[in-house]
């Protein structure tokens, strides 16, 4: 199972959320007749406070037909998806509402990434210093290699991506990999 995993279960946030994602965030299934591998939409939402406002979110996850479609070394074509955020205050006042694709992460994956990854997901992680915090993962299909990131909303919308480092959280495997 890829690597993202662990940085899913490492996220905060509802266990029955993560147990829900785990599930869907991985499957493919083909297209009968093109043979073209998507993934499963998914859903998820919950609540966090900040300041004592309550912060409602709501992540759909849907493979999209109008990207360009990747294809992995063996030529197995992959749909890309499409992410949509939405994120209400105290019930009813619009913070943000905004749809993510692997484009909008040019600038902290690279041109390799945007020609052969898709992206993958993007589920609630915590809050941290009076912000949303969202974990994010471009990945090549079906493997263990995916560019993690943090997205972070402010109270007013705004938007702060950041790419995490993995050495960080796996001190053994950066090791490995000098060798």
């Amino acid at each position: 199972m890829p690597l993202v995993v662990g940085l899913l279960f490492s996220c905060g946030g509802k266990q029955e959320q993560k147990e829900s994602l785990e599930g869907r965030i991985y499957q493919m299934e083909a297209d009968k007749g093109t043979g073209v591998q998507r993934m499963q939409p998914s859903t998820s939402q919950g609540n966090a406070v900040i300041a004592g406002a309550e912060y409602h979110y709501k992540v759909h996850r849907s493979p999209c037909d109008s990207l360009k479609l990747v294809s992995d070394e063996q030529g197995t074509q992959f749909v890309d998806n499409v992410i949509e955020l939405k994120i209400l205050r105290n019930g009813n006042q619009k913070v943000l509402h905004k749809r993510f694709t692997k484009h909008f992460f040019a600038q902290q994956t690279g041109p390799d990434f945007m020609k052969n990854g898709i992206l993958e997901g993007l589920v609630f992680d915590k809050v941290e210093e009076g912000r949303l915090c969202f974990a994010a993962s471009v990945c090549y299909p079906q493997t263990d290699l995916f560019i993690p990131l943090s997205v972070r909303i402010s109270p007013k919308g705004d938007i702060s991506v950041e790419r995490i480092s993995m050495m960080d959280e796996h001190p053994e495997q950066a090791e490995e990999s000098l060798d």
